[in-house]
């Protein structure tokens, strides 16, 4: 009946219409449009009713609150401002960061989204407050204040940044009237611009690798047999070399003699011989077996 107004009509009053007449007619209903929205996260409870453009959400739970707007079938970007409302107590318990960027869309572009912090007596002084601001970042809005309210509850407010078209301007390519066409051959095989990677590595004596050193093989052989680092004999030498020394000063020739060792090393391999041994690279051998030769010929 809050939509519905009755008039009388006026009739003769005749004895053939001794009753007044009404008419309905029913007013136009105004709707109201929802540009608001409150969530109480919790147990939270508002003391003064909400609005009518303000739609009031319940999210009692942690999992609740991505969800709360879709199911009050609220439409995409239709809100100016979402306002949440907790306790401090609640804010680790109840308050999920990631579920904010969920809400986002709801909002229109340059809207607002308000963390109302709501103080309950509890301590305040181990709060985790970065938590809100790092849900503000993964939301994807842009952080404006923080405001302490009495009771040490606070504030904070982001806004969604307002969607800007990027400037553009139409490009015109004048390619002109010439064209220019162009023939690939595939089928030619002319390799004469090919380089040969082999002769710039050896190419005469313009190649990138230089020659080999030579090597004089007969001062490496001499270098080899000289245990004493080119120094001329010890005055107590046991090697041979006095001897050798001595022969070539007279202009004679040594006489190859089987060589004696002096270490007792030579016969037991490579691994106990000195630097200079003649049976370098040789098998070992019994003591008086160094000079034996094995006939490998074949008897067929």
């Amino acid at each position: 009946t809050n939509h519905i107004v009755s008039q009388p009509l006026q009739a003769a009053a005749t004895s053939h219409h001794p009753y007044i007449y009404y008419y309905i007619c029913p007013l136009p209903l105004v709707t109201m449009t929802v540009t608001s929205a409150a969530i109480y996260i919790g147990a939270y409870v508002s003391d003064s009713p909400a609005a009518d453009s303000i739609i009031t959400v319940k999210a009692p739970t942690k999992e609740s609150l991505s969800s709360c707007l879709s199911s009050s079938k609220v439409n995409s970007a239709s809100l100016q401002s979402i306002d949440i409302f907790l306790q401090s107590s609640e804010l680790l318990s109840h308050y999920d960061s990631l579920a904010l960027a969920s809400l986002v869309p709801f909002l229109g572009s340059n809207g607002t989204l308000s963390i109302h912090v709501v103080s309950d007596g509890t301590a305040q002084e181990n709060t985790d407050w970065g938590v809100i601001m790092t849900s503000f970042v993964l939301a994807g809005l842009k952080t404006e204040s923080e405001q302490r309210v009495g009771g040490g509850g606070r504030v904070f407010n982001a806004r969604k940044p307002a969607k800007t078209k990027a400037a553009s301007a139409p490009m015109r390519l004048n390619l002109g009237g010439n064209k220019i066409k162009v023939t690939l051959n595939l089928d030619d095989d002319d390799d004469d611009d090919q380089i040969d990677e082999d002769d710039l590595l050896a190419g005469g004596g313009d190649g990138m690798l230089a020659p080999p050193p030579k090597i004089d093989m007969d001062a490496r052989a001499k270098a080899t047999t000289d245990d004493c680092g080119g120094r001329k004999a010890c005055d107590n030498c046991s090697c041979g070399r006095a001897e050798m020394e001595a022969a070539e000063a007279r202009g004679e020739e040594k006489k190859e003699e089987p060589h004696k060792s002096d270490c007792g090393n030579c016969s037991k391999g490579d691994a106990f011989r000195c630097a200079g041994c003649p049976y370098l690279g040789k098998p070992a051998f019994k003591e008086g077996e160094e000079h034996l030769v094995l006939n490998l010929s074949d008897d067929i």
